[in-house]
Parts: structure tokens; sequence; C-alpha cells
């Protein structure tokens, strides 16, 4: 029978540590597609996803199961990406059309860009509304965009979230409100809403 992640964590604490490759293998992923989504970086959301679990793993000894373990874990990963945002201030995004579209594939903006040959509709207007998307989240405060990734990508719920960013989660709510009809009104700009 699988054991949840708290069981995990706490066994590893205990100094079973070959058992936190389990977590590992649970949350890579999910963890990834976070970053990516903050970051629009594969390297950089793979940098991310290697602290966390180095901080984890690190801090093994003082992990108490007050909270989900997903809970905990994001808020070292909120943690971690402040860091990163403190350290390279206002430094733009470097962008390449080498990028690749999303944290589980290889296809880059280039290989999406029309050929000689030509394009079937369905894929130029997918790869559209996925630039336009990534446009409209770029637009986001920080805030914003936390709430929105943690809510919708990751799939917590309002009071995960608060503990996660140490929040009201009256402020959760409100900050989603915002979202929503920021991204309503973006994407209306932008014609695809």
């Amino acid at each position: 029978m699988p054991q949840s992640d708290t069981d995990l964590m706490l066994r590893v604490h205990q100094g079973e540590t070959h058992l936190f490759e389990e977590l590992v293998r649970r949350h890579h992923r999910p963890l990834l597609n976070f970053f990516y989504r903050l970051s629009w970086d594969r390297h950089q959301a793979e940098d991310g996803v290697q602290e966390v679990f180095l901080r984890l793993y690190r801090n093994r000894g003082k992990y108490r199961a007050t909270a989900k373990f997903t809970t905990y874990m994001y808020r070292i990963a909120h943690n971690y990406w402040i860091d990163i945002c403190r350290s390279r201030k206002n430094k733009p995004p470097l962008a390449s059309l080498d990028m690749p579209l999303d944290a589980s594939s290889d296809s880059t903006l280039a290989e999406q860009l029309p050929g000689d040959g030509i394009e079937p509709p369905q894929q130029a207007m997918d790869t559209e509304v996925m630039n336009q998307l990534k446009s409209a989240l770029d637009c986001l405060n920080p805030g914003q965009r936390l709430v929105f990734i943690l809510s919708n990508h990751q799939g917590m719920k309002y009071e995960e979230i608060s503990e996660v960013l140490k929040i009201p989660v009256g402020t959760v709510k409100s900050r989603m409100h915002e979202t929503v009809n920021k991204l309503r009104e973006k994407l209306k700009e932008k014609s695809i809403g």
C-alpha cells in the first residue's frame, strides 16, 4: 500500500533516506511545471526543482507534519523563487526561439514557426493561443501569478495557498478574483477570450 507523502517524509526524517527518491519521483513533474510557469525557462525550472529537493533533504531533520507535505514543499519553492527574483532584480528574462514551449516537451518556438510546407491550421491556432496565454500570464504581478499557478496548475485549495504564501485566505480569494479579471481583459484584447 503506497504511503502518504507525509509518512514518507517522516520516515526520511527518522533516517530512512532511501525513501526520499519516492518523494522526488512523485513531485518532480509538478514542481517542474510550477517553476516553468513562473519563469518560462526550462533550465531555470529544472534548477528550481533541484534546489527545492536539495533544501528538503538538507532540512529533513527539521520536518514536522504540521501541514500537508505539498504545502511544506511549495513553501520552500516559493521562498526559493523569492530569492531568485531578488537576485535578478530588474533584469528582463531572456527569450530565444530555441526555448522549449513548455517544461514537459523539447518542442521549441522555432519549430512552431511556419516553414516551407503548409502548417496545419489547428497547430498554428494552438501555438497562437499558447503564446497569448503566456503573454497574459506575464502581465500579472508576482502575487497574482503565484496564486493562479498554485490554484489552477498545482490544484491547491485556497486554504493551502494561504499556508504556502503566508497570507490570509481572503487575500488569496481577492488575488484570484483580480487575476481572473485581468486575464479576461488581456485575452479579450488579444481576441481569444
